[in-house]
C-alpha cells in the first residue's frame, strides 16, 4: 500500500516531529520539581543526550515514545500499514541505538532509567516508582521492568 501523502506532504508532517521539549518530558520534568529532585535536560556530553541528567544520584531518565522505540506490547507502538519495511527497520535502529547508549552510560557509572509514553496515563504511578527508583539508583531500571 502506497502512502496517501506525496513525499513533500509527509516530509512537512515529519519535520514537525520533536525530538525535544515534548508534552511527555515536560510531565516527567513537572514530576522532578515535585519531588524537589534537581536535573538538567539533554545533555549533550553524555551519550545518546539523555532527557534528563540527575548529577547528584548518577541517573540518567529516558522518556521514550511508545513509537519511535518499539514499546512491546503497546497499543501506541502500532507499526503503520503503508511502508511497513521501513518502519520496522527505522523502529529496529533506534532500539539497537537504545541499547548501546544504555550501555555506555552504565560503563560510564551511570543509572539508567526509562519512563514510557503510555505510563505517563498514571502520573501517581510514574512519581511513587521515580521515588522507588532514585532512592535506589543502584541498577539499571525501567519505569515497566523492561528497558
Amino acid at each position: 500500500m502506497t502512502d496517501v501523502y506525496t513525499k513533500a506532504k509527509r516530509s512537512e508532517i515529519m519535520s514537525r516531529v520533536r525530538n525535544k521539549r515534548t508534552s511527555p518530558e515536560d510531565s516527567v520534568a513537572a514530576l522532578l520539581r515535585q519531588l524537589g529532585i534537581r536535573y538538567r535536560r539533554n545533555v549533550r556530553t553524555l551519550p545518546g543526550q539523555p532527557d534528563f541528567s540527575i548529577r547528584s544520584r548518577d541517573t540518567v531518565i529516558f522518556v521514550n515514545g511508545c513509537f519511535w522505540h518499539g514499546h512491546l506490547n503497546c497499543k501506541r507502538a502500532k507499526l503503520p500499514a503503508t511502508n511497513v519495511e521501513f518502519w520496522k527497520n527505522k523502529i529496529a535502529t533506534n532500539q539497537r541505538r537504545d541499547r548501546r547508549v544504555r550501555r555506555q552510560l552504565r560503563q560510564r557509572g551511570w543509572h539508567v532509567i526509562t519512563i514510557w509514553q503510555c505510563r505517563l496515563r498514571s502520573l501517581e504511578q510514574v512519581t511513587r516508582r521515580l521515588e522507588r527508583l532514585l532512592q535506589n539508583t543502584s541498577e539499571d531500571h525501567s519505569t515497566d521492568g523492561r528497558s
